[in-house]
C-alpha cells in the first residue's frame, strides 16, 4: 500500500481522475434533467482523432482544438434536438449516436493511428505548471465555471426543476426544450474536450481510445451521488465519485487485477448505487 501514497502515484491519480471528472462533467448536467447520455466515450474519440487529424495535416493545433469543440458541439445538439424535440428515449437517442460517432471516428482514421504529436498540443495533457499537472489545471477551471453555471444562475436552477419534474417545470414558465438542448450541449463540449486532453496524454490517437471509458463515465456520475432520476446532485459529487473510481482502479493496478475484473468491479457498483437511488426514490 506504501506505492499507492507516493508523491508520483499521487500526481498519477489527480491526472487520471482530471481526464475522467472531465468527461463526467457535461454528463452531469444532462443526467440532472432526468436524462442520460451514452455517446460521450465514443464522441471524445472521434473528436480527439479529428484533431490529431488536422494537426498531422498541417493545421494549427489550436484550429484543431476548436474543430473538436465545434463536432463535439453539434453532436450536443444533435442529442438535445432528438431527446427534447423528437422526444425519442434519451437511451436510444444517444446510443445511436454514440454508433455514429464511433464509426465516424474510423472513417476518420482509415483503421489507422496517429503518433507523435506535436509538443503546443502534448503539453495540454503531460505537461506541468510546478508539480501540477496541466489537465487538473484545466479541469479545475471547468469545474469552477460548472459549478457557478449549476448554482448560481437562472439556468442551473431550469435543470433541477427540469430533472425533478419537467411537466411542472413547463408550467413553471420553464422552457424545457433549451434546457435539454444545452445540456446536452455542454455534455458534447465536455466530451471533445476530454478527448482533445486524452490524445494529448497519449501522444497518439485512434478510434477506440476511450473504450475504457465507457463505463467510468457513467459510474463517476452515480457513486458521486447524482440521481440518475435527475434534480438531485452536482459537479461536485462528480468529481468526488471520479476520485474515487481512479482510486480503486489504481489500487486494482499496483494489485495486478486484471482489466476485465475492473470492470466487473465498476458495473457492480453502478448496478448497486443506482438500485439504492431508486429504491430511495420509489419510497419517498
Amino acid at each position: 500500500m506504501t506505492t499507492v501514497f507516493t508523491l508520483d502515484n499521487i500526481i498519477t491519480v489527480l491526472r487520471q481522475t482530471s481526464i475522467l471528472f472531465l468527461l463526467s462533467q457535461g454528463l452531469t448536467v444532462v443526467i440532472l434533467t432526468g436524462n442520460i447520455d451514452f455517446s460521450v466515450g465514443p464522441l471524445a474519440a472521434l473528436c480527439g482523432c479529428i484533431c490529431a487529424q488536422m494537426i498531422v495535416h498541417g493545421f494549427p493545433a489550436g484550429l484543431g482544438i476548436v474543430s473538436a469543440l465545434m463536432t463535439g458541439a453539434a453532436f450536443g445538439l444533435t442529442n438535445g434536438l432528438l431527446v427534447g424535440k423528437l422526444k425519442l428515449p434519451s437511451f436510444v437517442a444517444t446510443y445511436g449516436m454514440s454508433m455514429v460517432a464511433s464509426g465516424l471516428a474510423t472513417i476518420v482514421m482509415n483503421g489507422g493511428v496517429i503518433y507523435g504529436l506535436p509538443a503546443d498540443l502534448t503539453a495540454l495533457g503531460a505537461g506541468t505548471v510546478g508539480i501540477l499537472p496541466v489537465p487538473v489545471i484545466v479541469t479545475g477551471i471547468t469545474f469552477a465555471f460548472l459549478y457557478a453555471v449549476l448554482k448560481k444562475t437562472s439556468f442551473g436552477r431550469c435543470v433541477y426543476l427540469t430533472g425533478l419534474n419537467q411537466s411542472a417545470a413547463r408550467y413553471s414558465g420553464i422552457n424545457s426544450l433549451m434546457t435539454i438542448l444545452a445540456a446536452y450541449l455542454l455534455s458534447g463540449l465536455f466530451g471533445a474536450a476530454g478527448g482533445v486532453v486524452m490524445t494529448a496524454r497519449l501522444n497518439a490517437a485512434d478510434a477506440g481510445m476511450t473504450e475504457a471509458y465507457g463505463l467510468k463515465i457513467i459510474a463517476a456520475v452515480v457513486v458521486g451521488g447524482s440521481s440518475l432520476l435527475g434534480g438531485e446532485g452536482g459537479v461536485e459529487r462528480t468529481f468526488l465519485g471520479a476520485l474515487v473510481l481512479t482510486v480503486i482502479s489504481n489500487i486494482m493496478n499496483i494489485a495486478g487485477i486484471a482489466s476485465e475484473w475492473q470492470n466487473l468491479v465498476f458495473g457492480v457498483i453502478i448496478l448497486l448505487i443506482g438500485g439504492l437511488d431508486y429504491s430511495r426514490h420509489h419510497r419517498s
